[in-house]
């Protein structure tokens, strides 16, 4: 048996992996957000001006990969904690040994959820098993496929069994896929909305498009590295702003201390005022047009090069970022390990694409968010793509009616964006591109493209997953299944009383070491 620290070689050697992502958030320091504020008090109300309300609370079903988790951090507790360096660190599994494809997990002794419920190895097994049960239909299924057996050998022990072994379990576990939600609110059904875990705030009341209120969990089994009680704060509020401007006058005014996202527009106007922090903490925002392959005109491979040969990528993020953005070919950035400057999208060719469409307008649909600057890059691509010989109209809608569309496939193109980079890149990949993906709102089926994903997330030598991921980017550049077209950058920002945000891998945050300053 392996000491309960050490890792399997295959999830050693994706430690290393993450190498490159972690870079990119931890190069620029996060002094300001982690370490104990001059004059900071426990206690207090944080407020935050958030622009993506999630659609559910419950881990299993979560879809919006870029912004649900610091919602979700915030009732749930995972089985282990992965640093911003890549490693892990325990939760609540107290230590953890892997032998071969056995993963043996010791629990935590004497947490509860927010209900009562004990947490214990039976929940543990009843919320990864709902996981993979295809009744569940969870968005997270495909992450744990690789699982074949959860077994309880006593209360304080879980074991997993694999089919073969996964270099990418414990990072799973340590996110969505591995959030404890009480069976007992599970089964009394609606627990979308009604999140039980065993995390540091407890929900208090969730009033669609308005806010979403938590107060501090007061039995939280967390300490603090000084021994102190953990969640600092009294209580958490949730503001579902999607106006952008709002959200800049209100963090400018203190009605907010933590925004999750600003336009590049929107945050350089906050640059002066030293109420204000704002760090770039290596996180992009990849805006992208996904090509709906499942009817015409995009099942047509001619018809969708004319599409990426009429968008002027560099105008799009000039228009709706400024001088704020980074061009790539796909979601990887230029600091990641998987990046390859030598993948080029289409170029610029409007005469080019209206030859490929043969001279006859092609009437297309773009479905873009209600939420800046979606509909002024929506109205941009509408005037590139008729210079182009396309007759395109633009739908902008609420965001979980753009969500129901894109998951029955009901669009031609849909404009979109996620937070990049993530904790790997099959994270990245995985969800849009592969035929059982739970974001794969394009409809692909193509087995050349689910091969190479296959190859890239199971090898260990770093060098032949890169590989695997340059060919994978270029398979999609080279169908042009979808548009990518720029990457705002994206600092944290928040009030400078606000201080102890701890931040995932990704970028997103934990809030329970978080206070603000008298």
């Amino acid at each position: 048996m392996a000491t309960p620290s050490s890792l399997h070689p295959a999830l050693l050697s994706r430690r290393a992996l993450l190498g490159g992502t972690v870079a990119a958030l931890t190069a620029v320091g996060l002094t300001a957000c982690g370490g104990e504020g001059g004059g900071a008090t426990r206690g207090g109300t944080l407020t935050v001006g958030f622009d993506n309300e999630p659609t559910t609370l419950d881990p299993a079903l979560s879809s919006a990969i870029s912004s649900d988790r610091s919602v979700l951090n915030l009732f749930y507790d995972t089985l282990l904690r992965q640093e911003r360096d890549g490693s892990f660190v325990p939760a609540l599994a107290e230590k953890w040994a892997v032998e071969g494809t056995t993963v043996t997990f010791t629990l935590r002794d004497g947490v509860r959820f927010h209900d009562g419920t004990p947490f214990d190895a039976e929940a543990a097994a009843f919320n990864l098993r709902r996981v993979i049960d295809p009744a569940t239909k969870s968005t997270k299924a495909g992450a744990l496929k690789k699982l074949a057996g959860v077994d309880v050998v006593d209360p304080r022990t879980l074991k997993l069994t694999l089919k073969t072994a996964d270099p990418l379990l414990l990072v799973q576990l340590a996110h969505e896929p591995g959030m404890m939600a009480s069976p007992t609110a599970v089964r009394a059904g609606d627990y979308g909305r009604k999140p039980v875990g065993t995390g540091p705030f407890v929900l208090d009341a969730w009033r669609s498009k308005v806010q979403l209120t938590g107060r501090r969990n007061t039995s939280y089994w967390r300490r603090a590295a000084d021994g102190g009680a953990l969640p600092r704060l009294d209580g958490v509020v949730f503001r579902f702003v999607t106006d952008t401007k709002v959200l800049r006058a209100e963090v400018t005014t203190g009605g907010v201390q933590l925004v999750r996202a600003l336009p590049p527009e929107e945050f350089t106007q906050l640059a002066a005022n030293k109420q204000i922090v704002l760090e770039d903490i290596g996180v992009r925002r990849s805006y992208y047009v996904a090509l709906n392959v499942t009817r015409a005109p995009f099942d047509d491979p001619s018809v969708r090069e004319a599409f990426a040969r009429a968008v002027d990528r560099a105008g799009v993020g000039k228009a709706a970022a400024g001088g704020e953005y980074d061009l790539a070919p796909s979601f990887a950035t230029a600091k990641d390990w998987f990046y390859d400057p030598s993948i080029t999208p289409p170029a610029l060719d409007p005469a080019k694409a209206r030859s490929l469409l043969g001279g006859s307008p092609v009437p297309i649909t773009v479905v873009a968010r209600r939420r800046a600057p979606d509909p002024t890059i929506a109205e941009l691509l509408q005037s590139q793509l008729t210079a182009a010989g396309f007759a395109p109209k633009v739908e902008v809608l609420e965001a979980q009616t753009q969500l129901d569309r894109m998951r029955k496939h009901d669009f031609d193109a849909t404009l979109l964006v996620i937070d990049i980079p993530r904790l790997d890149p099959s994270l990245s990949f995985d969800p849009y591109f592969a035929s059982k993906g739970s974001n794969n709102w394009s409809g692909l089926k193509d087995a050349t493209l689910d091969g190479l994903l296959e190859r890239a997330v199971g090898a260990e030598d770093r060098a032949v997953r890169k590989q695997a991921y340059v060919d994978v980017q270029r398979r999609i550049v080279g169908e042009n299944y979808w548009v990518f077209l720029h990457q705002p950058k994206s600092p944290l920002i928040h009030s400078a009383k606000l201080s102890g945000i701890v931040l995932n891998v990704d970028g997103q945050w934990r809030l329970d070491e978080a206070e603000l300053a008298s």
